[in-house]
């Protein structure tokens, strides 16, 4: 076996056909990276002049000249050959060693072990404890087994599998999602494609949402740069709101609702006034009054944005055989159109045109109760559409120098 570097094209042929691949792991990602100034190395190991692993590697300068590297979801290996596992570290050692690297950081795409929806082990015997222990073996340390979003990445992700027809999965979907799904599209939301056009909408929509839950966001420039050399990978859904239809659905629910108070009041008139018909009189007095409310909102939405308004955004990503959702925002004014459904109702339906294996709807908590946890409501959104939560096997720093652990200590005094 020879530890070597990689080109371009011999890392992405490798990458692309991985069972672990991921859009950490591409030369689109490497390109953004090295635009945003760090230095990229596409490193692998040959045998016989096959490639049998690989990976791309961040060099991240730190202080005092050292360098920290970091294999985004990386590495490409077979965690399971030792043999292979120990010859590539110790060569990777060695060569982060010659560039001023004290360590390296990664973060498999190796999933530890399968949940169900709820978050109980779906088979408690399937958990990868070889991948992990041939890990801690070779020196690696594990960040531990963190439920929230302490890590570089995300440990617990919500997974939907593409195993049946879209029909079929959909009746799976739980019944709140289907109601939400279809009233979304009633009150008259669209989903498009965006385009570099959509970016600055982008912006302010995960900026509004982000302020909103107290979440870090980017600014616009990190968005062009990640649309310049990742647009291949990318699929921006705008949520639109379509005011006639607003309009429309609002008027037709009040005349509808309007119809059956005239059927109550009639059959008050013929005196039949029970207690049963004064408590559906007194219903339906309060939802004239709430649709009639609605059709000025809608009135008043048509004349401001005759053409309509962007209230949510999806940024889906492909990442192997899965499709992945990054991140979202919507307008917290337009909350009661649920634009969140209709995108990732369109992620679906794109992902089986499109052949893929999965949808990954990425980052929740390991807390599967709402107790303390900040993050339940993404976990309940994503659980509504059927699933399973996998969890990733974790976050590993691998010592090179012992420099690593003054790094640490540093790191420890400064939080105190």
């Amino acid at each position: 076996m020879e530890f070597v570097n990689l080109t371009e094209e011999e890392f992405e042929a490798f990458a692309s056909n991985h069972s672990q691949e991921s859009f950490m792991q591409t030369t689109y990602l490497g390109h953004l990276k090295e635009h945003q100034g760090y230095q990229v190395h596409y490193v692998g190991v040959k045998d016989e002049g096959v490639l049998k692993a690989a990976t791309l590697l961040e060099e991240h300068k730190v202080l005092l000249g050292k360098r920290s590297f970091y294999a985004p979801r990386g590495f490409l290996i077979d965690y399971h050959d030792r043999e292979l596992l120990t010859f590539f570290t110790k060569e990777l050692k060695d060569y982060v060693k010659k560039r001023k690297g004290f360590r390296v950081i990664i973060d498999p795409n190796l999933v530890y072990r399968v949940r169900t929806s709820d978050g109980d082990l779906l088979d408690p015997d399937q958990v990868d404890n070889e991948a992990f222990q041939n890990l801690i073996d070779l020196g690696y340390q594990h960040f531990g087994f963190n439920q929230y979003l302490e890590a570089m990445q995300v440990r617990y992700a919500y997974r939907l599998t593409l195993d049946e027809p879209y029909e079929v999965k959909k009746t799976k979907f739980s019944k709140s999602t289907r109601k939400n799904m279809e009233s979304c599209y009633k009150k008259g939301l669209t989903v498009r494609k965006g385009t570099i056009d959509d970016l600055p909408v982008m912006e302010e929509l995960f900026e509004n949402t982000a302020r909103r839950k107290d979440f870090f966001f980017r600014d616009l420039s990190y968005y062009k740069e990640m649309y310049t050399y990742m647009h291949d990978l990318m699929t921006i859904y705008i949520a639109y709101l379509d005011p006639a239809i607003y309009l429309s659905h609002s008027e037709q629910l009040l005349k509808e609702e309007e119809e059956k108070q005239q059927e109550i009041l009639h059959k008050m008139e013929s005196g039949m006034v029970g207690a049963k018909l004064k408590a559906q009189k007194e219903t339906s007095d309060h939802l004239i009054t709430k649709y009639k409310e609605e059709v000025e909102k809608a009135k008043a939405f048509q004349k401001q944005y005759p053409e309509g308004r962007a209230i949510g955004c999806l940024l889906s990503l492909r990442s192997g055989n899965e499709y992945l959702t990054l991140t979202s925002g919507s307008l917290v004014e337009y909350h009661s159109f649920t634009p969140k459904y209709a995108m990732y109702d369109q992620h679906i339906q794109d992902a089986y045109k499109q052949g893929f294996k999965a949808c990954n709807f990425y980052g929740i908590s390991g807390n599967f109760t709402k107790e303390n946890n900040p993050f339940y409501g993404l976990y309940e959104f994503k659980k509504g559409f059927g699933g399973e939560v996998i969890e990733y096997i974790g976050q590993f720093t691998l010592p090179v120098t012992s420099f690593n652990r003054f790094y640490e200590l540093l790191k420890k005094l400064k939080r105190h």
